[in-house]
């Protein structure tokens, strides 16, 4: 009778910690594996490099190459304004922002996060003038979508640090 008991005891403990093993592999194996397929330094790499191109389409009055690091589904949110929706509105958005010319945009990377579909990217941004004085400085989230096998802004929203302009005087009296 003991042999019996032992004999079940040692199956049931083998059979409960077989099925524990099985659930957790069965668990865990295909984030484990999307995990190790997904380079997030690699992705960081490859979104600074459309930002370097960019920025220099942007800084030598190329509209049209700028414009092409956007989404075809892209949304384009300036401050003090209404958010732009596609590629075709946004080269138009830009072409305006380089129309009032004389400046360079310069971005720096704080912070990536995300996965191989998606990526949010934080950013610092300075405007100068042609003489290299800063005339603007703030801040950005852009998120980053794969499209085509290629990286491409798909949401694009920032601000100044700069204190708001002062609202105008009021109105003098009529006399």
């Amino acid at each position: 009778m003991r042999k019996s008991l032992n004999f079940i005891t040692s199956t049931m403990v083998f059979v409960t910690l077989t099925t524990l093993l099985w659930v957790s592999v069965s668990c865990n194996s295909p984030q484990k594996e999307k995990e190790a397929t997904f380079d997030k330094v690699a992705a960081m790499q490859a979104i600074e490099k459309e930002n370097k191109i960019f920025t220099e389409a942007f800084n030598k009055g190329d509209s049209i190459t700028a414009a092409s690091y956007y989404a075809t589904d892209a949304k384009f949110m300036p401050p003090n304004q209404k958010a732009v929706l596609g590629r075709d509105k946004i080269q138009t958005g830009i072409g305006e922002y380089i129309k009032m010319g004389g400046f360079n945009l310069s971005l720096k990377t704080i912070d990536v996060w995300g996965d191989e579909n998606m990526m949010t990217v934080e950013e610092e941004w300075t405007m100068m003038d042609k003489d290299g004085k800063e005339i603007d400085h703030g801040k950005s989230l852009e998120l980053w979508k794969m499209e085509d096998g290629k990286w491409k802004l798909f949401r694009d929203i920032f601000n100044s640090d700069m204190p708001c302009m002062p609202p105008p005087p009021p109105p003098m009296p009529a006399k």
